[in-house]
């Protein structure tokens, strides 16, 4: 069995032991401790911790896009 689990709120690999299964109306679903403390925060501090995660995601969106990018332009010259 793996040792690290997604989280569906951060969309981020975390390891086993910093996950929670938490209920949702789709079903169980896991959840990383940081997302549930943020939750349980203030509406203010949550929406921070949002903006926070959305900025992390959308950084790696950008480098798995530029890598993608770089990996198919070396594919084409040497190619």
């Amino acid at each position: 069995m793996t040792d690290t689990l997604f989280c569906y709120c951060c969309r981020v690999l975390h390891p086993r032991n910093q996950m929670r299964r938490f209920s949702t109306r789709h079903g169980d679903r896991w959840r990383c401790l940081r997302s549930i403390e943020a939750a349980a925060r203030s509406r203010r501090e949550r929406d921070a911790f949002g903006h926070r995660q959305t900025d992390i995601n959308r950084a790696m969106a950008k480098r798995a896009a530029e890598n993608a990018l770089r990996l198919s332009r070396a594919l084409l010259l040497t190619g």
